[in-house]
């Protein structure tokens, strides 16, 4: 498993000064604050910037303010850049992961047929389901051992087990 974390995603400037709002897909975001992190643009490019201050908005939106970002025109430069952050600043150890570390993941049956790519999580009160897509299938497969067979994080692929009514038709959206 790479050792980067995605942590959010920012959304946009907050104000001239440079702060970006940042809506965050883990919680405890606030670690970090006095870390290095990067940030990867919609263009490939990478930016490695120091988080000065993290402050809630509502919700999962937070704003956030770096060292070497010191106006709103740099600002701008890193909106929908992905941040990412090393495992060990957010506290999570090798053996575990975040439920969107399985995002991108290709999925598996048993019997080697491949369903497609995990798109989504969905979270629940019992579980996590994983929504997995190709061009024509939507899969929705629950995170119980029963369905969830492995996690191969070095190959990028999930072996699963499905039962009738997991995978249904995408439905045509007529215009």
């Amino acid at each position: 498993m790479e050792e980067l974390l995605s942590v959010g995603r920012v959304s946009g400037t907050h104000h001239l000064k440079g702060a970006v709002k940042v809506t965050s897909n883990i919680d405890g975001i606030e670690v970090l604050e006095g870390n290095r992190v990067m940030v990867e643009l919609s263009t490939g490019e990478i930016k490695i910037l120091t988080v000065t201050k993290v402050a809630p908005m509502v919700g999962k939106k937070w704003t956030m303010e770096f060292k070497e970002i010191t106006n709103k025109t740099d600002a701008g430069i890193i909106q929908n850049g992905v941040i990412k952050a090393r495992r060990d600043i957010l506290g999570i150890t090798e053996e575990e992961f975040l439920a969107n570390d399985v995002i991108g993941m290709k999925a598996i049956t048993e019997e080697g047929e491949l369903l497609g790519e995990v798109v989504d999580v969905y979270e629940t009160a019992a579980h996590d389901i994983y929504v997995i897509e190709d061009e024509e299938y939507e899969t929705m497969i629950p995170d119980v051992d029963v369905f969830i067979k492995k996690l191969d994080f070095d190959k990028k692929e999930i072996l699963v087990s499905i039962i009738d009514g997991m995978r249904e038709k995408k439905r045509e959206i007529k215009e």
